[in-house]
């Protein structure tokens, strides 16, 4: 894993119980710097091993939003497709627990995370709660 990411990584941890952040932001923007934009949700996944706790990668994936250019568009877009793909338990389980609904239509949403919880019934409860979230919303 790249220092970079392993610093924020840290840092995120570090400050997750303090009152606010201040220095995780420019330790995430640093990551950006370092890998770009590009494909960057995929190529982090490449670079994280599996040791890193998933909470801890959706952590860093949040934070990421707020360090693109496109407010975490793309990132968002390709956890979506890790969803569709249905093929990657730690995928999954990072993108089921972003801050973010995936997909913009409810409809697709669940179509898509029912079939996630039929594949991977460890998640179905994560699924549900965010298929019954949005309903309320």
């Amino acid at each position: 894993m790249r220092q970079v990411v392993e610093r924020a990584l840290s840092v995120i941890a570090a400050e997750s119980s303090e009152p606010e952040y201040t220095e995780a932001f420019s330790a995430v923007r640093a990551v950006v710097v370092e890998f770009g934009e590009e494909n960057l949700a995929d190529r982090l996944f490449a670079d994280i091993p599996d040791s890193i706790a998933f909470m801890q990668v959706a952590r860093l994936f949040d934070f990421l939003a707020w360090q693109t250019d496109d407010n975490g568009s793309a990132m968002t877009r390709t956890v979506e497709r890790w969803l569709i793909e249905g093929t990657n338990l730690r995928k999954i389980q990072i993108a089921l627990n972003l801050d973010v609904y995936p997909f913009p239509d409810e409809h697709e949403m669940y179509r898509v995370l029912s079939d996630v919880a039929v594949s991977f019934p460890q998640m179905a409860d994560r699924c549900q709660q965010l298929i019954s979230s949005r309903k309320s919303r």
